[in-house]
């Protein structure tokens, strides 16, 4: 048995990211199954706008991500599809530590500022044999 800390056992889910491989398919995708927009930000650091799509109170919202350069553009081969699932936690900087000791590692050294009133950072997909887990820290 090992002393390492514990990460959350089952971490609220708080979106999950499909990419579109432009603005066109997130506008057919969202009247396709009549979503609304609750709002959009481009995250600089990752060269996409993300589009969060209205949910149900307490439930995942549907991120639509639409890159504008860089790897997410050649995303399943620049088809896009399902991306990643995004976990919430009150403290980013503690589930970074926690994966550290247990040599996991993270996509950015830091958390970066989300779309939205949060931070994030990914879980290097190397960790979890391309299975891409997001960790969100709601600001606010």
């Amino acid at each position: 048995m090992t002393d390492l800390p514990i990460l959350p056992a089952a971490p609220k889910l708080h979106h999950v990211g499909i990419i579109q491989p432009d603005m066109e398919a997130a506008e057919a995708f969202m009247a396709l199954f009549n979503h609304e927009e609750d709002y959009r930000g481009y995250v600089e650091a990752f060269e996409c706008w993300c589009i969060f799509l209205k949910a149900p109170a307490g439930t995942a919202a549907v991120e639509l991500v639409v890159p504008t350069g860089g790897p997410l553009m050649k995303f399943n081969r620049g088809a896009g599809g399902l991306h990643h699932y995004a976990f919430e936690t009150p403290d980013i900087r503690a589930v970074q530590k926690a994966l550290a000791e247990r040599d996991v590692r993270m996509l950015e050294d830091e958390p970066v500022q989300g779309a939205g009133n949060f931070l994030c950072n990914f879980v290097h997909p190397v960790s979890t044999r391309g299975v891409i887990i997001e960790y969100v820290q709601p600001l606010g």
